[in-house]
């Protein structure tokens, strides 16, 4: 009986797109080997996985300009799409993004908002998840 040692392969570029939370593939195939002669024995198809979407929205911020939380946004990985509304007490949009990286500073038509509760509607989509469709409330505190 020969003894067989499993190795996982890794595609080496898509593992550096992979450590840098985009939203690209990983390339796994599995190859056995022979322990007593290193001759391989079998080699598998390759298999392409993307990174499983995650998404974290705050629930309140503080846009006062200190360097801490000055900013309401999504903070994820593995998005594809995505979409973001902010909405203030009267349903009138007050902040809209398709850009995860755009962020609400708490402005709506070159003012600061008053501070209290505003509704938002986020639409994301990866391609390992799915489309996530949520509605929510932020606080803008002082």
């Amino acid at each position: 009986m020969k003894n067989l040692i499993i190795l996982i392969l890794l595609s080496v570029s898509s593992l550096a797109f992979a450590q840098q939370y985009e939203n690209k593939s990983v390339n796994y195939r599995v190859v056995a080997i022979n322990s007593e002669d290193n001759s391989i024995e079998s080699v598998s198809n390759e298999i392409e996985l993307y990174l499983p979407m995650k998404l974290y929205l705050p629930t309140a911020f503080t846009p006062n300009g200190d360097g801490l939380n000055d900013t309401f946004g999504a903070v994820g990985e593995g998005i594809e799409k995505y979409r973001l509304v902010v909405y203030n007490r009267w349903g009138e949009s007050v902040f809209s993004t398709e850009n995860v990286n755009a962020k609400w500073d708490g402005f709506y038509k070159g003012k600061p908002v008053p501070f209290g509760s505003y509704n938002y509607k986020l639409v994301a989509y990866g391609k390992e998840f799915g489309e996530v469709n949520k509605t929510g409330r932020v606080t803008v505190l002082n």
